[in-house]
């Protein structure tokens, strides 16, 4: 376990290029970039000017921190081939999280204040076209407890607003005051007022959160994983691999080939 660190952390699963340095949980610089299709042009010079602010090289940097999707497939991988090259190249660890986990923990940190003396679930909502969603589930609690609830995964969103009105007498039992909906929100509103009116009969108040990346979420995702691994599990850049969620469109056609010919 690495007890001194210095984190660069990035992730490009979103149209936002999230970037952040943490050093010793204090955020040395942070950088958000709203360019879907420009990440591989501008996720190098993003790194570059923040070790430039925050006066360090890539070889001062402890570990890399990047988000692994699911998110655009193209984005997913940008962030992940760029860790894993700054962290080959420098001889340091590399670090995967949950981009969806940091989405959500990035809305925990911006809302923090709200968050009172129950517990709340916070679903995150990244688009994924023709009605679907990447989604998860998370518990945090006014005490600090921070727990998944839900794997990641994909799923059509008015079947995930089913599924969670389904829980929400069991989530009403076991303490929970607040449904929080964030990241893409505004493109799923009719879904989430369905879970928000089936809610309030449980006296849980739902609240949609449009909200973005954040650089430091997946920093202290990070930080989190860093201590509890071993110097071996830090060992091996190249296991890490993005998680897509799905197959691409090509594997799908693929897969139904071989199929086909009798290969699977």
């Amino acid at each position: 376990m690495i007890k001194q660190h210095t984190l660069l952390a990035i992730d490009t699963s979103t149209a936002t290029m999230a970037g952040a340095i943490l050093q010793q949980d204090q955020l040395l610089v942070k950088v958000q970039t709203e360019a879907e299709r420009n990440h591989s042009i501008h996720i190098m010079t993003n790194i570059e000017h923040m070790l430039t602010e925050a006066k360090l090289s890539v070889h001062d940097v402890t570990a890399f921190i990047t988000g692994i999707g699911p998110g655009s497939y193209t984005g997913v991988r940008i962030a992940v081939t760029a860790a894993k090259t700054l962290a080959w190249s420098s001889g340091k660890p590399v670090i995967g999280v949950s981009s969806l986990e940091g989405l959500a923990y990035g809305a925990l940190l911006q809302e923090q204040e709200q968050l009172h003396q129950g517990s709340v679930v916070i679903i995150p909502l990244m688009d994924a076209r023709r009605g679907q969603v990447y989604t998860a589930a998370f518990q945090a609690s006014g005490t600090g407890k921070w727990e998944r609830q839900h794997n990641d995964h994909i799923q059509l969103m008015n079947n995930w607003s089913q599924s969670i009105q389904e829980q929400l007498q069991s989530y009403a039992q076991n303490g929970i005051t607040e449904l929080w909906f964030v990241g893409d929100v505004n493109l799923h509103e009719e879904a989430i007022e369905l879970v928000k009116v089936n809610a309030n009969e449980q006296s849980i108040t739902v609240r949609s959160l449009t909200s973005v990346m954040q650089g430091l979420a997946i920093a202290k995702l990070g930080e989190a994983k860093l201590s509890t691994m071993s110097e071996d599990e830090l060992a091996e850049v190249h296991d890490l691999v993005p998680n897509y969620a799905q197959l691409t469109e090509a594997e799908v056609k693929q897969n139904a080939k071989e199929k086909e010919e009798g290969q699977v």
